[in-house]
């Protein structure tokens, strides 16, 4: 504060609060034009009237975009300067020389070929053939991408140990995939898996096995070694987690909609299901035995009938296992149905057609 004001004396909440002067402008000292005529041109400021340079050097925060094939496209062809990461390959990661079509330059293509040749790896063909095979049998049967993902990840982990040397490849993405399902929440039978892959079910089954042992076994060395780093791991996050087996409650909702079965009827066989675990003349079955006998129960019970062929055809059972196992829950009916499954049932939005109504005559004696 200059002396002699007085605002020496003052205290400092007495000061003016700063304020960012707007009456300040950035104006080309040589042609002076007001209001100025200014252009960002990558990291310089330049004057649009006479074409000074304002400023220069500016830190730009945009994206990275660079091109060196626009002459040949005849047009502007933002690429970005690196390829993301893949995780699931090596050393993929570097510029990679782009351009294509018919005006591709006899220079260019040289160059593509040269690094071609240069970057050529095997790991990296066998990983994709691999990768290529899963992403068959996953559209074949329209799982998720993150299914696709994990079961490519488990098979990486496979390759990066050389474990299961000399065991056929087939089978071993088979087992992948198989535990990337019941992981992923979208589990699959092995009747379905074999129907997919073309793998035996023996075969399936027993890589599947060591599979699991292999994959806890890799969870627990990166585990201690994260520990042993000082590191504090929470194991249920970061751990593998092998899954029980398939439960015939998860396979009921892909079901009912394979069938065109409505929401109230998947709800039943869900509850019917709960209650299959109690039976000690169903406990032992297979999932996909109990998830057809419930759905047949559930589905006459609420005067959709379904033929007992399509259900095994979709629960890949047989009709004399799914009838053993519906005459068990007949005999049973009077325990197992509730009073709230009796009489009109409430529909939802994609019900269609006359709302279902639940009577015990409905339901077939064998």
């Amino acid at each position: 504060m200059p002396p002699g004001t007085g605002a020496e004396n003052q205290p400092p909440s007495a000061y003016p609060a700063w304020r960012e002067n707007l009456n300040i402008h950035l104006i080309c000292p040589d042609c002076k034009q007001n209001p100025p005529d200014l252009v960002e041109d990558s990291a310089d400021t330049i004057c649009g009237n006479c074409g000074r340079v304002l400023a220069e050097r500016i830190v730009s925060y945009e994206s990275e975009w660079r091109t060196f094939n626009t002459d040949e496209k005849g047009g502007d062809d933002p690429n970005r300067v690196g390829e993301v990461e893949n995780d699931l390959l090596y050393g993929n990661s570097g510029t990679t020389i782009g351009g294509g079509g018919a005006n591709l330059s006899k220079e260019t293509r040289k160059l593509k070929k040269a690094q071609a040749m240069q970057n050529e790896d095997k790991n990296n063909r066998a990983l994709q053939s691999a990768y290529a095979i899963v992403d068959g049998w996953a559209d074949a049967d329209h799982l998720p991408l993150t299914v696709k993902q994990q079961a490519k990840s488990y098979y990486k982990q496979v390759y990066d140990a050389n474990a299961f040397r000399g065991k056929n490849t087939t089978a071993v993405l088979a087992g992948c995939l198989f535990i990337a399902c019941r992981n992923g929440r979208v589990p699959r039978s092995f009747a379905e898996l074999v129907n997919i892959t073309k793998v035996t079910k023996k075969e399936i089954g027993r890589t599947f096995k060591q599979l699991e042992r292999f994959l806890n076994q890799k969870s627990d060395e990166h585990i201690k070694q994260l520990e042993a780093d000082g590191g504090i791991v929470n194991r249920d996050a970061v751990g593998y987690h092998g899954q029980t087996s398939t439960n015939p409650i998860e396979l009921m909702p892909r079901y009912c909609a394979m069938l065109g079965l409505s929401f109230r009827v998947q709800v039943i066989a869900v509850e019917l299901a709960k209650e299959v675990t109690d039976i000690p003349a169903l406990a032992g079955r297979s999932p996909l035995s109990a998830a057809s006998a419930c759905l047949y129960f559930a589905a006459h019970l609420m005067g959709k009938a379904v033929k007992l062929d399509k259900v095994c055809q979709v629960c890949n059972t047989s009709e004399a296992t799914t009838k053993g196992a519906y005459k068990t829950l007949y005999q049973m009916r009077d325990k197992l149905v509730k009073p709230d499954w009796l009489g009109e049932q409430p529909t939802t939005v994609k019900d269609k057609g006359k709302p279902a109504v639940g009577k015990m005559s409905n339901l077939p004696a064998s």
